[in-house]
């Protein structure tokens, strides 16, 4: 027996079947692609028919802000004149150099003055820091110097030295007694010695 594919489903059924599946799949393309498209184009594009996102909406505002015009062609230039001459006697004028060679001179001075204290400041605190630091490192030497002189007074090897140096010195001591006794007796000797040829 061979299986068949049978349905219960009429072709009428089918059809209808069909074509609510191509609607279902039309209407999912159209709402998530659709609203990427309209996302991206910035709404140029109603493809999902929803209109304008919120994101969309603020995108399209920020764009306007920043593409309108600087000049505001609704104001005369009297009325421009006007309102910039009351600002710039608020402000001042743009172009007082004197006004402005006198904070910058002020601004050099103030920057010597404070440049001046903080170089004494850190000197002083270098030398308070050498006044610190000074007896450590005079005691460190003084240690180190004691140290050196009792590894030369209790060295096993200076200690040979020392006593080497005392032998060599009490043998030539001796040697040069003996060498004093011979020369003596030599001198001795010459004079009670016999002369031959006279």
């Amino acid at each position: 027996m061979s299986r068949s594919r049978r349905t219960n489903f009429t072709p009428e059924q089918i059809a209808q079947n069909q074509m609510s599946a191509k609607n279902l799949l039309g209407n999912f393309i159209r709402n998530t692609g659709g609203s990427l498209i309209d996302t991206i184009t910035l709404g140029a594009t109603d493809l999902d028919k929803k209109g304008d996102s919120g994101f969309q909406t603020g995108a399209k505002n920020f764009l306007g802000n920043i593409t309108r015009p600087i000049a505001d062609l609704t104001e005369s230039p009297e009325q421009k004149k006007a309102e910039t001459n009351t600002t710039q006697d608020q402000l001042g004028s743009p172009f007082n150099r004197d006004q402005y060679n006198k904070d910058f001179r002020n601004m050099l001075i103030t920057d010597t003055i404070l440049r001046d204290y903080e170089m004494g400041r850190e000197k002083q605190r270098n030398l308070d820091m050498m006044r610190q630091t000074l007896p450590m490192v005079d005691l460190y030497a003084e240690t180190a110097a004691r140290r050196r002189l009792m590894e030369d007074q209790f060295s096993p090897t200076k200690i040979s030295q020392q006593r080497l140096r005392a032998q060599q010195g009490e043998a030539a001591l001796m040697n040069a007694i003996a060498n004093q006794g011979t020369s003596a007796a030599q001198m001795g000797s010459i004079g009670s010695s016999r002369r031959f040829g006279r």
